[in-house]
């Protein structure tokens, strides 16, 4: 009976011990889903993890340094509302184009303020690309402009980041060609810019699925009807893009 007695008595200490941990426990997990934390000690909010791996991938999260961040403060400015919108096509779902791929997904991310909204727009390749010649990433305005001139396109990829200044500008929005790096992989394709607080807009990425020249790389206009709704090629650019679907936000 003494013995049984022992035992009851042991069991209360320790589910008395176990009650006493669950507030620790609660705490701890409430903590590390408000913020994480990544290898490089990048600590950033619940909502900025989620646009960042929902827009790059969990492996860039993971690897990404404070200059990196860089890129994404505009976003998460105090009192912005900031929203993504990604798309993903699929081999033979043809989503309104005559052509998909299974190998790239498209996002496009608006964060606002009460003067002016950031615009990034994001390819990221899930698989490597065979043909590395002169891709187009771009916009068209429908009720919206440029706030301010300043375009940021640059392609990440494991041998490092890029910036490309082609730009051809239209009264309804852009486009910049970027060639894709040689030999590398984990390639991300971005491009950030600021609109006034109104309308849509329409993003679209066109990949060569031939090598082309930059000049051929220029021949589009923009159009609703285009690739995307954004891209209308012509000359001997007609026939080269693989009429990737594209993402719109509302502003």
């Amino acid at each position: 009976m003494q013995k049984m007695l022992k035992k009851k008595f042991l069991l209360i200490i320790i589910y008395a011990c176990y009650l006493s941990l669950i507030p620790m426990v609660k705490v701890s997990a409430w903590n590390l889903n408000d913020n994480h934390e990544n290898r490089n000690e990048v600590q950033v909010s619940k909502d900025a993890y989620k646009i960042i791996v929902e827009a790059y991938g969990q492996e860039y999260f993971d690897n990404m340094t404070k200059s990196d961040y860089v890129w994404f403060e505009d976003l998460f400015k105090e009192g912005n509302k900031v929203e993504l919108k990604s798309f993903v096509t699929f081999e033979n779902n043809k989503m309104g184009t005559s052509h998909s791929t299974n190998n790239k997904k498209i996002s496009i991310i608006k964060s606002c303020s009460t003067s002016m909204c950031t615009i990034i727009t994001t390819l990221t390749w899930l698989t490597n690309p065979t043909i590395r010649s002169y891709d187009v990433i771009g916009t068209r305005f429908n009720g919206t402009s440029l706030a301010n001139n300043s375009i940021t396109t640059r392609v990440q990829s494991s041998s490092g980041v890029e910036y490309f200044d082609n730009i051809k500008q239209y009264s309804n929005g852009f486009g910049v060609s970027v060639r894709l790096p040689q030999n590398a992989t984990n390639i991300i394709v971005d491009q950030k810019f600021y609109v006034e607080t109104k309308g849509i807009v329409f993003a679209s990425y066109q990949h060569a699925t031939k090598n082309i020249s930059l000049s051929t790389s220029k021949l589009y206009l923009l159009d609703y009807s285009g690739y995307g709704n954004v891209f209308i090629f012509y000359g001997d650019a007609v026939g080269v893009y693989d009429q990737m679907a594209g993402v719109n936000i509302t502003l």
